[in-house]
Formats: C-alpha cells, structure tokens, sequence
C-alpha cells in the first residue's frame, strides 16, 4: 500500500517540505534549505543556507520566502543567497505567499503580512493573537492560522492592510499545522493538534470553521508536548480522500477520509527519525506520492497505492 521510493539525509532536521513542479523544498534546521530536481533523482540536490534553523518555506516561485527560528523572514534570491529580512522578534514558523504577499505564523506576531520586492520584504500589517501562531495556510482572501492552544482562527486578508478575524475553532491541545482540500461543493480542513490527534474541519456560509471529527490516534491530550518518545500530531496532508498525518516519533499514519465523520486508519509507518512535516500530491499513474520531513533522517519519499473499497 505504501512504499519507500527515496530517502536522503539532509545536514540537521528536516522540517518542513514544499512541493513546486518539478523541485522539491526541503527546510533544514540547521542546514539552510535543499532543492531537488525530480528529473535528477533524489541524490544530489542544490543546498543553501543564507540562515540557520529553516522552519518552513514558501517556494514563490524560485525566490523562496523562509521561515526563520530567529532571523524572522528571509527572502532569498534565485542562487540561494538571502536578499532580504524582515526580523520582527520571536520565531516565524511558516510562510505562504500570494502574488507580491507573503503571509507568516510569527510566533506571538500572529500573522504577519509582508510584501515581497525585487531585494526587500516591507511590512503591511500584523494580526497579534492570543497564542503562539505555528503555521498558515491560505483559502481565497482567508489566512487560517494555527495558533498551538488557542485553535484554529480564520483571518479576512481581503483588504491585506486590515485583517480582521472572523472565526476561531478551540482545540484540546495544540494547533500546530494545517491542510486544506477544496472542491466545488466544500472546503476542509485538517489540523494537526498533537496529543489531541487530527481535526477534520468545515467552513460556513460566512468562512466560520466547525469541526466535523476528530482522530485521536490514540494520543492524550493533557499530555506535554515535544515528547522524548511516542505519537504527537505535528504535520497533516490531505490528497483527494486521504489524510497523511507526520506522527513524530510514530512516523506515518494514513487515514482513508471518504466519510469525513468517521476517518478510518489504514496504515501507520514507522520512521527512525521524527516525524514532523507531510505533503502528498496526485501522481500520473494514479498513485499519491508523500514527501516526509524525518527530522534527524531527513527527507523520505513514498508511493501510497490507494486500496480498493469494498463495497457493502
């Protein structure tokens, strides 16, 4: 069902991954950020480090917007240089851009909105929140930000100088990370909350977030985080009706979501590293290729075959 087609070993931890096209953005804690070509293999990619502790990143065409753990946002040039800051205190967890906009989880920023020039970052506007904002994720002119104890807060960026929340979605534990899967007829929404497993979540009429179901993964959510051993949500993927959840020190758990009120578990892969950032994606053969980020293993691809439903 689910098989190992690369691995390789990137400086420090492996972060957070970043599918575009034909590359593919690794970020490094300690190593800057690796660029691999599919067309070249997974061996010998292109590694920059203009910053240390690389969170996550936006690819942005070519000009990646990185996510610093303590030099903030970092534009970098197409060689892999950095040609920008934007240094605002605390850690920037992720960043996503739109056009010349690059929207950022900053720490106890909230969300941060930058806009993004030939050689500078400005600021447009932020949005403190009560929390620690761990990651962000875009649907149409709405930021959903992951805000680790207090939820999941969706944030109108339709006027990028004024954003205004407009819906919060409480969670046990911590909102850590967040996958989006839009359709013609619903948008969901998966989020990662650690020890309180996977929320599956919808949105009204008016982009106000409710949940559908939640997957425990058989964790506690009084439990700390950053645990030394076990399962704690830290990334999430969604690919047609499938959800990949990062399950730390657990590795891979997949979940067949085609009733979104009871996902069912159909495969959980161990890993030697720790499991922190999952993206999944269609591939030409009609399989779903999976990009891990393995923390101290580095990046680990995988082909998921989809099993055949029976029907009753």
């Amino acid at each position: 069902m689910i098989e190992e087609i690369a691995h390789y070993d990137t400086a420090g931890w492996a972060h957070d991954v970043a599918p575009d096209g034909n590359l593919v953005y690794v970020s490094d804690r300690q190593g800057g950020f690796a660029v691999f070509d599919r067309g070249r293999g997974w061996s010998s990619p292109r590694i920059s480090a203009p910053v240390q502790d690389v969170i996550s990143l936006a690819p942005n065409e070519g000009r990646p917007v990185l996510a610093s753990r303590f030099e903030g946002l970092v534009l970098a040039s197409a060689d892999g240089k950095a040609a920008a800051r934007l240094t605002l205190g605390e850690i920037a967890n992720a960043a996503v851009t739109r056009g010349d906009l690059a929207f950022a989880a900053y720490g106890t920023n909230g969300l941060v909105i930058a806009r993004i020039g030939a050689r500078d970052l400005s600021l447009v506007a932020r949005l403190p929140t009560p929390g620690w904002s761990h990651d962000v994720k875009l649907w149409g002119n709405r930021a959903l930000l992951a805000d680790w104890t207090y939820g999941t807060r969706v944030v109108d960026t339709s006027r990028p100088d004024r954003p205004a929340e407009i819906g919060v979605l409480a969670t046990e534990a911590t909102a850590i990370c967040i996958a989006i899967r839009e359709s013609a007829d619903k948008t969901i929404a998966a989020v990662a909350e650690g020890h309180a497993g996977v929320s599956l979540v919808e949105f009204g009429a008016a982009g106000r977030p409710e949940r559908i179901s939640r997957q425990a993964l058989g964790l506690r959510p009084a439990d700390a985080p950053h645990p030394e051993t076990g399962g704690w949500a830290h990334g999430v993927a969604l690919c047609d009706d499938f959800m990949f959840v990062a399950n730390w020190k657990r590795g891979l758990a997949v979940f067949d979501i085609n009733d979104l009120k009871q996902p069912r578990l159909i495969a959980e892969l161990p890993t030697a590293g720790t499991a922190l950032g999952v993206k999944a994606e269609p591939a030409p053969d009609g399989t779903i290729t999976v990009f891990l980020a393995d923390g101290e293993e580095g990046l680990r691809v995988f082909t998921f075959r989809r099993p055949k439903r029976i029907e009753y």
